[in-house]
């Protein structure tokens, strides 16, 4: 049950606006053709992703040694992390938007606002429920329409390893979100407990991937804000990027605040001032625009990721054990 529940959990900070509305992969994926895309996708995801969450695994074990010998330069990493989680919060915010209006907007930053200040065993339960129902939606509203949409072009492979790099980037990006969940449920479960959960995630993340990449035609632009929605134009698909959204805006709200906590403890006596300011932030910020936050914002993500990453394993004391 609790490996069910890390990855419910995992898996809900990875679902978001870009993932669902399939914006975020005609960003990364939208030059190529369906065949190519999907190969490489899933070099992307199953090879980088496995090891940014084995990295992120040891990380919170030895968060306070970093911090110890680089103090300077892990309070920078860590603004630069409040930053890409704002830039997400952001983008779920705008997403909102962009589906309805701004007084449901509003009401979305509300309750993700109240679920980010609950602890971390709420937020779970919450994901569990919530994240089994969207892959039961996306699954059931995908499936029968595959065929409709399959490309049938030859595979033009040339193109291939340009596409793993923004595999790489694009599984930077997602596998972003999961540091500080890790480091909170570090406290509640075994180590094999969150790699067999991020095992699980990644399986499930390439499947849900595979089936929207597939169903979105490569005539979609980069100017179509929902393409996953454009495809399939049904009432469903609009609940299961709202669900999706709500699940990964409160996951990075919730982020955010024990980002800010950790670089300036003085926050941690006034969690609701914080909270209020990072949704204040986020829905003026939102204006900027869904698509336009999707294209910029992300690929800058998985470029930091890597940078983070490269840090974190020059920094990792693998002389610590993995007990």
């Amino acid at each position: 049950m609790a490996i069910f529940e890390s990855t419910m959990l995992f898996l809900g900070s990875i679902i978001g606006a870009g993932f669902a509305t399939g914006a975020e992969i005609i960003t990364f994926f939208g030059n190529w053709q369906i065949p190519v895309r999907l190969t490489a996708t899933i070099v992307g995801i199953g090879i980088f992703g496995m090891i940014t969450l084995e990295i992120f695994l040891f990380y919170p074990r030895t968060e306070q040694t970093v911090y110890k010998s680089s103090p300077k330069i892990s309070k920078t990493l860590h603004i630069g992390i409040v930053i890409i989680y704002l830039i997400l919060y952001t983008a779920m915010t705008a997403g909102i938007t962009q589906i309805t209006n701004h007084w449901i907007c509003l009401i979305s930053l509300l309750c993700s606002a109240i679920f980010a200040l609950s602890d971390i065993q709420k937020l779970t339960r919450l994901n569990t429920i919530i994240v089994a129902a969207i892959i039961i939606l996306i699954t059931s509203t995908t499936l029968p329409r595959l065929a409709n949409f399959i490309d049938t072009k030859a595979i033009n492979w040339k193109h291939t390893m340009p596409t793993i790099y923004w595999a790489i980037m694009y599984a930077g990006l997602n596998c972003f979100m999961f540091p500080e969940l890790i480091i909170a449920n570090a406290k509640r479960h075994k180590r094999n407990t969150l790699l067999w959960a991020g095992l699980i995630t990644a399986i499930f993340v390439t499947f849900l991937l595979t089936i929207i990449l597939i169903t979105i035609k490569t005539t979609h632009t980069e100017t179509d804000p929902m393409p996953l929605l454009s495809a399939v134009p049904t009432p469903i698909t609009t609940v299961i990027i709202l669900l999706a959204i709500l699940t990964s805006q409160y996951t990075a709200l919730f982020a955010i605040i024990k980002c800010t906590q950790k670089i300036f403890p003085v926050t941690k006596n006034k969690p609701c001032v914080t909270t209020a300011c990072i949704c204040l932030i986020a829905f003026i910020a939102s204006f900027y625009g869904f698509t336009h936050i999707i294209q910029h914002g992300y690929p800058l993500i998985g470029a930091f990721t890597c940078f983070y990453l490269l840090f974190a394993f020059w920094k990792q004391p693998w002389r610590v054990s993995h007990q």
